[in-house]
């Protein structure tokens, strides 16, 4: 049913936040590239032009199908070797952990204990993870951190698993099932306001999209904080109340939605100003402040010469264009050809001629005018007249009848066909060269002089005045080459003219249209208030065009940056986390909060906090889910720590925490480094009951401590509750050579009579290979230390094997049915025992009387000693084993390993 409702409420929510969900339960966590990818998927919603955001996926029920039951019991077996972190030595065997009960991790102050327990925080689930650093007294620079760490998911059937994990990759998820307490963590468990890191799948999901909306929302408030500065600069000043300029730049703030932003087209829109825009604005402002009556003449004029001017145009490009050129050009070349077919068809009917040049352009010419005048000289005659009028009309002698029938030749061949097309051609062309001759082109400064009225107008009128007279000016220099062309024969040249500069007549007739319009206006010369009130509105609105399209870059940047950031501000409403808070906490209240009250109510009194007036309170923070464990003062503290002794201060973080562990399932394993710093004794054993009955549920229960005392206590509620307990030893020598974890580095207070029977027979055998001689001084130190643990290990044998444990230096209490199994006899023993002590007095430890010899004892008088001793302890233990009837919860459970 959770699930369900999960579902049902990811598919209300934006598209973007249904995907960040499916990563966190496919992930369990976000990764940096996953932070971006949905940075991405938000901007592009909000229209920003995103080209590489991938397509976001909604969470679905597969996506639960790992995650819908309790997460898999995770198992840490092993830690080490390690490399590169702090001093710890990178030669070392790895710490192994029990797997069935308790792992106690001993070692003293420095010896390399707190640098495992910082790789331990970054492994796995820790309030206060610590950045993993190399070995900061050298000088060089350090190697990535490298862990070797083995553990197993699920049950007893599933296989180890061992990674290398890199101090800068991401640590195994499966890890974070394991929670971590120390010294740091118990600061932020009673100094800051909780945050529940252990939480039911379907609400950690939601409360690491919490986290995640936070992150993303504020690099969105980052880079709103930028684009804001960009819109601290004020816009242009100057424009007129209530115009739509003016309206739309009182848009451009960072309080307008994006909706109701003007866009871009429609700002350039309104910043459009053209020489039309320009004329538009003088002559309004002419009207508001001018004459009517001179503008009317002053418009007149220029609107005659305007006609004029198009007049003119219109020949220009009836007989300047390159048509009007290419007509002449043709007419030109269709003369000359068939002039010259006439003068071909004349050679061959006059060759035989006294006269050469017969049928020549200028022969047919002449005959043309003569023919033409005998016409006239002889009416009478019969046709052709030049030849029947009896006389010749060129040299007026008398016509034989030769020289008759010579001009009748004549004469049929100026009728013929060919002759007549050659004339009628070559006098065409020579009425078009005329024409073209005796048309001329306005020079530059007549156009200006006719143009005067019209440029007076304004600059805008000025600039079509210029177009015009350049038009004029390049009309006229063509005008001038065609006809020098046509006056020297030059008719090729006619091929290659510059071209005719583009018309103005368009805008000529343009500008006719507009100044008759203006006309129009000005007829009614009367202007009362309503009128110029409205002029006087249009100017304004005029004026705020014109001033903005000087300005339009800036306008339209300051435009771009409030899009962008009203965009901003939509991708961060899309990362708000109150409706997430608000289910977090509605969910949290009805399967967290009560259960979690109880808790923590039973360990403060398990641990003696009951005299401390404590008040729990939830809410959320963002989207965090928040538990407050505060003073229930009457006055105001600032923190928890401001009135708690140190002790108390550690009690209350440990009973926060112990609290916790019922939030996440019995079968998650727990780290605790130094949980009893600052306890008072019974303290101490409250802590130590609390983890073995932990152990006891089937948690793996792992214990890093420097104290010798909560040890054996932690040891010894292991027996009692009948769970496996291990102890890995810790020590270090100095020069980088930290973490040194071997089990001969067990304390010696913690070795039974048989370890230490081991150690000293071992001291022993390191005193030969030295070359002990009695006589050198040196060897005394030595000496003294095998003595005084041979009588250490005498007063073990009273209390561990003639006593059996009834009495213990590290318990206060006496354990009375252990005195079933005691086996002191004190006429057997006593004297045995006198004598060993007196004899190991004499080279112990002890101030040394006056009377003994200050030489050192022979090797064989040690090797006796000590044989004695294993002796005695050999016999006492076999008495003892005697009286035992049977196992006994002492012997406790034999811890197992992966």
């Amino acid at each position: 049913m959770a699930y369900e409702q999960l579902l049902d409420w990811s598919g209300s929510r934006p598209s973007w936040q249904q995907d960040a969900l499916r990563r966190l339960a496919l992930q369990g966590e976000l990764t940096d590239d996953d932070i971006t990818a949905l940075e991405l998927q938000i901007e592009a919603e909000a229209g920003f032009p995103v080209g590489n955001a991938p397509d976001p996926l909604p969470l679905t029920a597969e996506h639960l199908v790992h995650g819908a039951s309790n997460d898999p019991k995770t198992v840490l077996a092993a830690l080490g070797p390690v490399r590169n972190v702090d001093r710890l030595s990178p030669n070392q065997p790895p710490l192994r952990f029990a797997i069935n009960g308790i792992t106690l991790v001993y070692g003293p102050n420095g010896s390399g204990k707190s640098g495992y327990c910082r790789v331990a925080k970054q492994l796995c689930r820790s309030l206060s993870p610590s950045q993993l650093r190399g070995n900061v007294y050298h000088s060089n620079a350090q190697d990535t951190p490298e862990v070797s760490v083995t553990f197993r998911v699920g049950g007893d059937e599933e296989p180890t698993e061992q990674r290398t994990w890199y101090g800068n990759q991401k640590p195994p998820h499966d890890l974070s099932r394991i929670s971590v307490f120390d010294t740091a963590a118990a600061r932020v468990y009673v100094d800051k306001k909780r945050k529940i890191e252990f939480l039911p799948y379907e609400l950690d999901l939601m409360n690491k999209l919490g986290i995640a909306c936070q992150i993303i929302e504020k690099r969105f408030k980052e880079r709103l904080g930028s684009a804001n500065a960009g819109l601290n600069v004020p816009l242009p000043k100057g424009y007129h109340e209530g115009t739509t300029v003016q309206e739309a730049l009182a848009k451009l703030t960072p309080q307008t939605t994006l909706a109701k932003l003007p866009s871009e087209q429609e700002l350039r829109k309104l910043g459009t100003w053209t020489p039309d825009n320009q004329e538009e604005f003088k002559f309004t402002a002419e009207r508001i402040q001018g004459d009517p009556e001179v503008m009317i003449r002053l418009r007149t004029e220029a609107k005659k010469a305007l006609e004029t001017i198009n007049e003119e145009i219109s020949t220009i490009k009836e007989e300047l264009s390159d048509h009007a050129i290419a007509g002449i050009r043709k007419n030109q070349r269709e003369a000359a050809n068939l002039t010259r077919a006439a003068e071909a068809a004349a050679k061959g009917l006059f060759d035989d001629q006294p006269i050469l040049g017969l049928g020549s352009e200028s022969w047919r010419q002449m005959l043309i005018h003569a023919r033409e005048f005998a016409t006239i000289a002889f009416p009478s005659a019969s046709p052709p007249q030049l030849a029947h009028g009896g006389q010749c009309v060129l040299c007026q002698q008398e016509l034989d009848e030769a020289a008759a029938q010579r001009m009748t030749a004549f004469d049929n061949f100026i009728v013929g066909r060919t002759v007549e097309q050659s004339t009628a051609a070559t006098q065409a062309f020579a009425k078009q060269r005329e024409n073209f001759l005796t048309f001329s082109v306005k020079r530059r400064k007549e156009v200006d002089i006719l143009l005067a009225s019209y440029s007076a107008l304004g600059d805008s009128h000025k600039i079509v005045a210029a177009e015009i007279v350049n038009f004029f000016e390049k009309a006229g220099d063509r005008h001038e080459v065609v006809s020098n062309a046509l006056k020297d024969g030059r008719y090729r040249s006619l091929d290659k003219l510059v071209p005719l500069p583009s018309s103005p007549a368009q805008n000529v007739v343009r500008e006719i249209s507009r100044i008759e319009s203006q006309l129009s206006e000005l007829k009614d010369v009367r202007q009362d208030q309503r009128t110029l009130s409205s002029l006087e509105a249009q100017l304004a609105e005029l004026d705020d065009r014109k001033r903005l399209n000087e300005g339009i870059e800036i306008i339209v940047e300051r435009r771009r940056r409030l899009e962008f950031y009203r965009r901003l501000e939509t991708c961060r409403k899309q990362c708000t986390s109150t409706a997430i808070t608000r289910r977090i906490t509605e969910r949290r209240r009805q399967i967290l909060t009560p259960k979690l009250r109880a808790s923590l109510k039973s360990e403060l009194k398990r641990l003696q906090l009951s005299h401390i007036p404590l008040d729990l309170s939830d809410h959320g923070k963002g989207a965090e889910s928040i538990i407050e464990v505060a003073l229930d003062a009457q006055q105001r503290i600032a923190n928890n720590s401001d009135v708690l002794s140190e002790g108390e201060q550690r009690a209350l973080a440990l009973a926060c925490f112990l609290a916790e562990l019922g939030e996440i399932g019995s079968d998650h394993g727990i780290i605790v480094d130094d949980p009893v710093s600052s306890l008072d004794h019974s303290r101490m054993q409250s802590v130590a009951e609390r983890l073995a009955e932990e152990a006891a549920k089937g948690r793996q229960v792992i214990v890093f401590t420097h104290n010798i005392l909560f040890h054996h206590m932690l040891s010894t509620e292991a027996r009692r509750a009948n769970v496996g307990q291990h102890s890995e030893w810790m020590s270090s020598m100095g020069n980088d050579q930290f973490g040194l974890i071997d089990d001969f580095q067990k304390p010696w207070q913690l070795k039974g009579v048989f370890e230490r029977l081991q150690e000293v027979r071992r001291d022993f055998r390191a005193l030969i290979d030295s070359g002990y001689e009695n006589e050198n001084q040196r060897f005394r130190p030595s000496v003294i230390e095998i003595y005084t643990k041979t009588r250490e290990t005498w007063e073990r044998i009273v209390e561990e094997l003639l006593f059996n444990n009834v009495v213990q230096r590290f318990r206060p209490e006496v354990m009375t049915l252990r005195l079933r199994e005691a086996c002191f006899d004190p006429d057997v023993d006593y004297p045995v025992i006198f004598e060993g002590m007196t004899r190991c007095s004499e080279f112990s430890g002890h101030d040394p009387a006056l009377s003994i010899p200050s030489d050192l004892p022979e090797l064989d008088r040690i090797d006796r000693d000590i044989r004695n001793l294993e002796e005695f302890a050999e016999a006492a233990r076999a008495r003892r084993k005697k009286r035992q009837k049977e196992p006994r919860y002492e012997d406790g459970v034999e811890p197992v390993f992966l």
